[in-house]
């Protein structure tokens, strides 16, 4: 410990060097928007075009799917102690949430999304609605911005049709509701994000739902997936030691002076 004897303020490149580790950089391994080929690293690798292009254009993205587990595998990831991964769901026609009504025997719902690390940690399990007054059990914080803001939900994992969604109507989906008898649009998007501990060098995980009707029903998509990776902070190295120790000397026989 340095003595406290010292009145005057150490350098501040000492004080850093002297310091317990150095912070840790994310680094991105893997990032995807679906425009060009897509890898064996995806268990599928069917793509869609959304009717309303984006700024850049096409916007391509993987998919569609119903009730299906997509997998995305990755290998010989660099040395780390954590994991992030950010991706937009597609939410596309009728998703009804937590209905649990039936329509000519067809149950509407609930309309499930997992996501996972496959053989390790469940990071979501949740229902969306884009339109069904069941409402949905996806809410994000209180504080997140979206099309369809968060409010305070009487009764708990009931929140009303796309909250906390990135965009709404914005893919040009449409469905045809043949009971009501209504052509609406009906779509949207959720920016999501999660992190967790992770240090071997394999990550496969596991995007899925359930309960969907057909695809003209009700499908689901991924775009801009993107996996960073953040090391362990470790100790300052011996020789970074060494050179605040000189620094440190050469400071105190200047402060003796």
């Amino acid at each position: 410990m340095i003595s406290t004897h010292y009145r005057r303020l150490l350098p501040l490149p000492v004080m850093l060097v002297l310091g317990w580790g150095l912070p840790a950089q994310a680094a991105t391994v893997y990032v995807n928007d679906f425009q060009g080929v897509i890898g064996p690293e995806w268990s599928h690798t069917n793509v869609a075009s959304a009717p309303n292009p984006d700024y850049a254009g096409t916007r391509r993205f993987l998919g569609e799917f119903g009730n299906d587990t997509v997998n995305l595998s990755l290998a010989a990831l660099p040395q780390h102690g954590s994991v992030t991964v950010a991706f937009d769901l597609y939410v596309i026609n009728s998703w009804d949430g937590n209905a649990t009504t039936s329509i000519n025997n067809q149950p509407l719902g609930p309309d499930r999304c997992q996501f996972s690390v496959a053989g390790g940690p469940m990071l979501l399990d949740t229902t969306f609605s884009n339109g069904n007054p069941a409402g949905q059990a996806y809410a994000p914080s209180p504080y997140a911005r979206g099309c369809t803001p968060y409010a305070p939900s009487a009764t708990p994992g009931v929140y009303a049709p796309m909250t906390g969604a990135s965009e709404c109507y914005s893919l040009g989906y449409f469905f045809n509701d043949a009971i009501r008898g209504t052509h609406e649009a009906m779509d949207s998007v959720y920016s999501l994000q999660f992190t967790l501990a992770h240090a071997v060098d394999g990550l496969s995980l596991n995007f899925a739902a359930s309960g969907l009707q057909s695809l003209a029903d009700e499908s689901w998509g991924l775009d801009n997936v993107r996996v960073s990776v953040a090391p362990v902070p470790l100790p300052a190295s011996a020789g970074l030691l060494m050179a605040g120790l000189a620094m440190l000397g050469a400071w105190r026989r200047s402060w003796g002076k």
